[in-house]
């Protein structure tokens, strides 16, 4: 299986592996399930993606049990919402629950709270794998701003 996420990591030097699953995930618990080997769920991340009122497509990366603090955010991307199904699907290529933060052509904000972990894994744009690498080399294959954006 040739990954579009898997492929720019190697193409950047970062090391990181693939998290392969026996059933499509979509949620953490389906991940923690599914996962061929086991997965430590405080591990696992997640990109939501937001519209705002223009319509403007925006993504935040988040640790997979917390929340989105609309609040935090309204000050750098003003009133949004969660995109629908259909909307994430046009806006990312990828179904909701397989958006991949790494192959996104939209602004992405990533919770402070992911960098505390020494290892992350997320969805990679299909729903029977994951990758896993350190939160520290995100900044080698994608641009982005660290924001407080989780409900605490």
């Amino acid at each position: 299986m040739q990954l579009a996420s898997a492929k720019r990591l190697k193409e950047k030097g970062v090391e990181y592996s693939v998290v392969e699953l026996t059933e499509r995930a979509v949620t953490v618990e389906d991940v923690v399930r599914y996962a061929r080997h086991a997965i430590d769920p405080d591990e696992i991340c997640k990109t939501i993606i937001l519209k705002d009122r223009e319509g403007r497509i925006h993504a935040v990366f988040l640790r997979g049990g917390d929340r989105i603090d609309f609040k935090k955010l309204r000050g750098l991307i003003g009133k949004a919402s969660i995109a629908a199904p259909d909307e994430v699907e046009e806006a990312t290529g990828f179904k909701p629950g397989a958006v991949c933060p790494l192959t996104l052509d939209v602004p992405l904000y990533i919770d402070e709270r992911v960098f505390e972990k020494e290892r992350i894994n997320f969805g990679s744009g299909n729903h029977l794998y994951g990758i896993e690498l350190s939160p520290k080399d995100l900044a080698k294959v994608i641009d982005f701003r660290v924001v407080d954006a989780a409900k605490v």
